[in-house]
C-alpha cells in the first residue's frame, strides 16, 4: 500500500530548473527518479495562466502557459491526495550491492519491502542494494541505462567471452574499483572485464526512461556517452523569464472572472458534467466556493470562453526583440497603478537628485554616484518563467549547432507549456546615457570589450539574446554583481535569493539594472529591497559597491588577468570580488570586468569617474 513516503515535495521554482521534465532527482527515500513528461501530468489539476499574452510574444511562445499541479497529503485515514502529483519513474534501473559489488536489474520490481526500507542482496544475502549512479545520454536528449553487459564484453579475449550472452534475470555482473582506482565492469561467467569511465557506444534508437524506444531517423547511429547522473551534461534545463507589465499587470485579481480562471477544477467539473443533476451539483459547489450567484458564475464562464482578456489589447505587433525595451519603458515611465496590480513602481529620482545636491554642497560624495540618472523602487512585480525543455550533451556535442532541445511534451500533442509565477519586489536604476556614450566610445575600452566578444563568438556558450559583450553591458553587469554582493552584506539578503536583469542598448539608449527577489507565492517578499532603494540607503549601498570594485583580495593577480571563467569571458572578475551564485546570475557569470569601472592607468584605460567629472 502506498504511504506518504511515495511522494516527495518539490518547490514550484525547481520545476523549471533542476527538477524539470527530463531531470533525475533524488526523493526522500534516497531513490533516483526520472521526472516524466507533461503528457502524463493530471490535466484536471492544471491551471491556465491568464494576462500573459505579451509575455508569450516576448518569449516566442504560441502555446498556452499552465501552472504545474499542486497537491497535499491527507493522512487522517487512508492515504488521500488532494490535487495532482507529477509522475516519476525510478531510474537508473540497476542496483549495486555494497558488499559483493554485484549488479542487479530492477530488484524492487518483485520485492515486498516497503519503499523506505533497504533491499537485501540476493547474491551474498548480507549486503544492501543501492541504485547505481551512472547513466548514458545522447546529444539528442536521450537517456538510457548503462548497457553493463555490452561494456564488460566490449573487447573479448577468447571464445567464451565472445559468446557470453546477456541474461536479464541473473545477477552475474560486478562493478568494482580496480588497482588504479577506476570503475571496472566484470563478468562472473566468462571473466571478461572493461573500464567504465568515459565510455561511448552507439545505438540506432532514441529513448527516455519509462517510454518505448523509437528508431532513429533513417536508422542512423546515435552516440551515447556513459556518465554519472550528477554530471551537468546529463540535464540542462531551458527556461526563460519575462516581467508582466501594464496593461496586463493591471488586471483586477479580485474579480470573479480572474478567480474562476484560477479554479480549473471547478470549471472542468461544470463543463465536463454530462447529466443535468451532476452539472447542477457542480454549479452549486462553485457558487459556494466563489461566493457568487448563479447568474454571475455563468457570466464569468462565458467571459472565459470568449477570451475577452486576450482580445482586449492588440499584441500582434509585439516581437521578441521588444521585450527588454518594453520592460525598460514600463520601469522608467511614471504612471498610476491599481492597488491590486502585479506591477507597481515608486519613482524616487527627484528625491535622489535633491539628496545628491545636499551631499555635493558638503563635498561628501564620490564622483561615480553622479552617473545614476533614475532611481525607482519596484514595490511589486510578477515574473513568468516558462519551461521550454531540456538538453543533454554526449561526447559528440560539438557536432551539434545548436544542441537539440527536447520539448517537455514527448508526444508533441499538447498545446501548452509548464510555467510558474514569481512574485516579489526590487530596485531599478539607470545610468546617465550621455556619460555612458562618451565613456563607451573610448578606443581602449572598446578594444577591451571586443576581445571578450571575439572569445564569446569562438566559444560554445549560449546566452540570452540581450547578453552582448559591449562596453555598456559589461559595465552594467559588473555593477549589478557588486550591488548584489553588497545587498548580501548590508541588507542580509542571501545572494542566491536575488536576481538581476540588465537593460543595455546604445541604439535604444538603455542603460539600466533591475535587482529583485521573487518567489512562487503571491505574498512576495517583505519590503527589504524597497527600503534599500531609498536615496539615503541607496547612496551607502552604491558607495560600498564602488569601493568593492576598486580592490579585490586577489589583486594584483585578478586585475591583471588576460582572461578568467568559462572560455575566458571575464577579465578582472573572480570569486573574491564580483562572481555570484549561479542562481543569481542570468548570464552564466560571464562578461564581468572591474577595469571598466575602476580603470587601469598603467594601460591608459580611464576610470568611469573621469567621465563623470567631465
Amino acid at each position: 500500500m502506498k504511504n506518504k513516503q511515495w511522494f516527495t515535495p518539490v518547490r514550484f521554482s525547481h520545476l523549471t530548473g533542476h527538477a524539470g521534465v527530463g531531470s533525475i532527482v533524488r526523493d526522500q527515500n534516497d531513490y533516483l527518479l526520472f521526472v516524466k513528461d507533461t503528457s502524463t501530468w493530471p490535466i484536471k489539476n492544471l491551471t491556465k495562466l491568464h494576462a500573459v499574452e505579451r509575455v508569450k510574444r516576448h518569449l516566442e511562445v504560441s502555446s498556452n502557459l499552465v501552472l504545474p499541479p499542486e497537491a497535499s497529503i491527507d493522512e487522517t485515514a487512508n492515504l488521500r491526495i488532494s490535487g495532482g502529483a507529477i509522475p516519476t519513474v525510478r531510474f537508473p534501473n540497476w542496483a549495486l550491492c555494497n558488499l559483493c559489488n554485484t549488479l542487479h536489474l530492477a530488484p524492487w520490481k518483485n520485492s515486498c519491502v516497503e519503499i523506505n526500507q533497504k533491499l537485501k542482496c540476493s547474491t551474498c544475502n548480507k549486503g544492501t542494494l543501492s541504485q547505481v549512479t551512472w547513466c548514458a545520454v545522447s546529444s539528442y536528449g536521450d537517456l538510457i541505462d548503462v548497457p553493463w553487459h555490452y561494456i564488460g564484453h566490449r573487447n573479448p579475449k577468447n571464445d567464451a567471452q565472445s559468446h557470453c550472452r546477456s541474461i536479464s534475470n541473473e545477477s552475474y555482473l560486478k562493478l568494482e574499483l580496480n588497482e588504479r582506482g577506476r570503475w571496472e565492469v566484470q563478468c562472473k561467467k566468462c571473466g571478461a572485464k572493461n573500464s567504465l569511465e568515459m565510455t561511448d557506444f552507439q545505438r540506432n534508437v532514441h529513448k527516455q526512461p519509462g517510454y518505448r524506444e523509437r528508431k532513429s531517423l533513417n536508422g542512423e547511429a546515435v552516440t551515447y556517452t556513459v556518465m554519472e547522473v550528477n554530471d551537468p551534461r546529463v540535464f540542462s534545463s531551458v527556461s526563460e523569464r519575462a516581467l508582466v507589465i501594464p496593461p496586463e499587470s493591471n488586471i483586477d485579481k479580485t474579480s470573479l472572472f480572474f478567480r474562476l480562471t484560477q479554479q480549473s477544477q471547478l470549471v472542468a467539473g461544470i463543463k465536463d458534467a454530462k447529466r443535468p443533476l451532476q452539472k447542477k451539483r457542480e454549479v452549486k459547489k462553485a457558487m459556494r466556493e466563489l461566493k457568487c450567484s448563479e447568474e454571475e458564475l455563468f457570466s464569468a464562464l462565458e467571459e472565459i470562453d470568449r477570451s475577452d482578456l486576450k482580445d482586449a489589447v492588440d499584441f500582434s505587433n509585439i516581437t521578441p526583440d521588444d521585450m527588454m525595451f518594453d520592460e525598460f519603458e514600463a520601469l522608467t515611465t511614471i504612471q498610476k497603478f491599481n492597488s491590486n496590480a502585479d506591477f507597481i513602481t515608486s519613482h524616487l529620482t527627484s528625491e535622489w537628485s535633491h539628496y545628491l545636491g545636499s551631499l555635493s554642497e558638503c563635498g561628501d560624495i564620490r564622483p561615480e554616484v553622479n552617473v545614476i540618472d533614475k532611481l525607482i523602487a519596484v514595490n511589486r512585480l510578477r515574473v513568468i518563467e516558462v519551461y521550454k525543455g531540456f538538453q543533454r550533451a554526449a561526447s559528440d556535442a560539438e557536432d551539434f549547432d545548436p544542441t537539440p532541445i527536447v520539448d517537455p511534451d514527448f508526444t508533441g500533442n499538447l498545446d501548452w507549456l509548464p510555467a510558474i509565477e514569481l512574485f516579489g519586489e526590487g530596485m531599478f536604476f539607470t545610468l546617465d546615457n550621455e556619460i555612458i556614450e562618451k565613456w563607451e566610445h573610448h578606443p581602449l575600452i572598446r578594444q577591451r570589450a571586443s576581445e571578450i566578444e571575439t572569445r564569446y563568438q569562438d566559444s560554445e556558450i549560449i546566452l540570452p539574446d540581450e547578453a552582448i559583450p559591449t562596453p555598456r553591458f559589461i559595465l552594467l553587469h559588473t555593477l549589478a554583481h557588486a550591488l548584489v554582493r553588497e545587498l548580501e552584506s548590508i541588507a542580509g539578503y542571501p545572494a542566491a535569493s536575488l536576481q538581476e536583469r540588465i537593460y543595455s542598448s546604445a541604439e535604444k539608449k538603455m542603460a539600466g539594472v533591475l535587482i529583485y527577489t521573487a518567489v512562487p507565492d503571491i505574498a512576495g517578499s517583505l519590503g527589504g529591497i524597497i527600503e534599500q532603494a531609498k536615496p539615503r540607503r541607496f547612496i551607502k549601498l552604491l558607495d560600498s559597491a564602488f569601493k568593492q570594485l576598486e580592490w579585490c583580495s586577489m589583486d594584483p593577480v585578478c586585475g591583471d588577468m588576460e582572461g578568467q571563467g568559462p572560455s575566458w569571458l571575464n577579465r578582472a572578475a573572480c570569486h573574491g570580488c564580483v562572481l555570484l551564485p549561479d542562481t543569481s546570475c542570468s548570464y552564466n557569470n560571464v562578461f564581468l570586468d572591474r577595469v571598466f569601472i575602476k580603470g587601469k592607468p598603467d594601460e591608459g584605460i580611464p576610470s568611469l569617474k573621469e567621465f563623470v567629472k567631465k
